[in-house]
């Protein structure tokens, strides 16, 4: 009985053995596929997914390590992700354009700055040859540098090329090709460009620049010699005239010389206008006059297809101005209308006087009540649209095509400066398809009391005593009759030495020294500095084909002590009345 119940012990208990044995198997079984099916999840990318088991046994240590792994994944994941939006940030507000190139040239990866660019949607720029995107004669080119790309980390060096734009036109860049490193993908050579056609509008408008420069020099250069002659022309011109009768039979030929020579001055202006070296000689101007004058130059330069008409008001006012500055300003509006009907059209010129009140609806801080002489320019061009309009007279503002010898967005700007400096206002009327009107309001210029002309010799001029220093002979001589004519007694002098002997010979009884700034051995600018210490206080007139503004650099004094050349006799004696008070 014992040993039954002992048997039977034994039985059970190897029976409970093995049914907790089932049961741990199963249960491990369980917890195993719990553990496999999270792990599966995890490699889809549900990081968040958990297994539920746990324990000290070794699925618990092995489901605790997936666990771990897991948010260490999440938190790489996380830092990934942000690693990858900084760049695709980077990418996407970075100027520069970035795209890979495989073995066969083909683009790979392309920023989207390049899509901005050149406005190529990203499929039409995959996958094609960069050769279908690179201008014809920069292609061999940019092959030959894909080919010489080094292997090494370094980049090549920069290539300049153009590409193709999505609206068929060309734009130009610079590239640097380079090998990526550590990889072993399919693309060869990392691109990046940089958009060059800034710098090379800068670049061909310094060119430019440089050689307006170098032919200013040279226009200043020939204008000034040709002044010296126009000098003595006009000059002797206007004494021959003085001594004739009203009706002298010679009157008419000297007047046409006179007339001629002014023009000839006027030419020699507007070269030193263009090398910007002409001086601005304010005084009294009938515009009617001027107008008349630069009708006769205008038919070349609009060509005939244009109806030129001017419509000029009699008796209009006079305005005090600059004749050659008011030259430019009828110049580049005639210009800009020109170019306003390249089908042709009519161009109008008109004067005529306006008073604008204290109630005239055109009254404003930039046009102040008072009397004005109005100059039109009007064409039946092709117009400007409003948005244009307000940025007409900025400067480097053009709708033109830029390059050499056309729009470099200055005409209008300067127009405007010319107009400012006269104290006048400028108004642009116009719309697309109906031209354009501009009005020029010049303030009239007051009447001078004594502004008359010389008048004649006085005692007092004739105790006067002047130092003509100058190395043309006959403006010197010129200029010495017009001042004897005045009453005031002249010495001569060719060059600087030559004056500080005469000087030196009359002691402290010269009153006043006139000289050239550019004369041989000694200009004027050395002699003004030799007299500054030898002897302070004379007062000196210079002369020159320059400016006023360059007379200041050079240090010779105020514009005052300053006569532009040509000028008549009155010119001249009016300035020096102004020194000898």
């Amino acid at each position: 009985m014992n040993e039954t119940a002992y048997t039977y012990g034994i039985l059970g208990f190897f029976s409970l053995c093995i049914a907790a044995w089932f049961w741990l198997e199963r249960d491990r079984a369980r917890r195993g596929e719990r553990l496999i099916a999270a792990t599966r999840r995890m490699a889809a990318g549900d990081l968040e997914a958990r297994a539920g088991v746990r324990g000290h046994d070794d699925l618990g240590v092995v489901a605790d390590a997936v666990a771990q792994m897991a948010a260490r994944l999440k938190t790489l994941g996380a830092t990934y992700q942000e690693r990858q939006d900084w760049f695709g940030l980077l990418l996407e507000h970075s100027s520069d354009l970035i795209l890979t190139l495989d073995t066969d040239w083909q683009i790979g990866f392309a920023s989207p700055s390049l899509y901005r660019f050149l406005g190529w949607p990203m499929d039409q720029m995959v996958r094609r040859p960069l050769a279908e995107f690179v201008h014809p004669d920069d292609a061999e080119a940019v092959l030959a540098a894909c080919r010489a790309t080094p292997v090494g980390p370094a980049p090549g060096e920069p290539i300049a090329f153009r590409l193709l734009h999505v609206d068929g036109s060309w734009r130009s860049v610079e590239a640097i090709l380079s090998p990526p490193r550590n990889w072993s993908g399919p693309e060869r050579i990392v691109m990046t460009a940089r958009d060059i056609g800034a710098r090379e509008r800068l670049e061909r408008e310094l060119a430019q620049a440089q050689q307006m420069a170098v032919l200013g020099r040279f226009a200043g250069g020939v204008a000034h010699d040709f002044d010296n002659l126009l000098t003595a022309i006009q000059g002797y011109t206007s004494l021959l005239l003085r001594d004739l009768r009203p009706g002298d039979s010679q009157r008419e030929g000297l007047e046409e010389i006179r007339q001629s020579s002014e023009r000839a001055a006027g030419l020699t202006r507007q070269i030193l206008a263009f090398g910007r070296r002409h001086a601005a000689e304010s005084g009294p101007v009938d515009l009617n006059r001027l107008v008349g004058n630069l009708v006769r130059l205008l038919p070349p330069l609009i060509g005939d297809d244009l109806a030129l008409v001017t419509v000029l008001a009699p008796s209009i006012g006079l305005v005090r101005a600059d004749p050659g500055h008011l030259e430019q300003v009828i110049m580049n509006l005639v210009v800009n209308a020109r170019d306003a009907m390249p089908d042709g059209g009519r161009l109008t010129i008109g004067t005529v006087n306006e008073q604008v009140t204290d109630f005239d609806p055109r009254a404003s801080p930039e046009l102040p009540p008072g009397y004005y002489v109005m100059l039109t320019v009007r064409d039946t061009g092709t117009g400007i649209d409003p948005d244009t309009l307000p940025s007409i007279f900025e400067p480097f503002f053009t709708t033109k095509e830029r390059g050499l010898g056309r729009g470099q967005g200055l005409g209008l700007a300067t127009v405007y400066g010319i107009v400012k400096q006269c104290e006048g206002h400028i108004d642009v009327e116009s719309a697309p398809g109906r031209g354009t009107t501009v009005r020029v309001y010049l303030p009239m210029a007051r009447a001078e009391s004594g502004a008359g002309g010389p008048g004649a010799p006085s005692a007092t001029r004739s105790s006067r005593i002047i130092l003509l220093v100058e190395d043309e002979e006959p403006l010197r001589l010129f200029a010495k009759a017009a001042l004897e004519e005045q009453g005031y007694r002249v010495l001569e002098a060719g060059h600087g030495w030559e004056a500080l002997m005469r000087l030196s010979e009359f002691d402290s009884a010269v009153n006043l020294v006139i000289a050239d700034v550019m004369m041989p051995e000694m200009g004027g600018t050395e002699l003004a500095r030799r007299l500054a210490v030898e002897r302070p206080g004379l007062p000196i007139l210079f002369l020159s084909g320059y400016t006023d503004d360059e007379m200041t650099l050079r240090g010779l004094g105020p514009p005052s002590a300053f006569v532009q050349k040509p000028f008549t006799p009155d010119v001249l004696a009016r300035r020096v009345r102004e020194l000898l008070g």
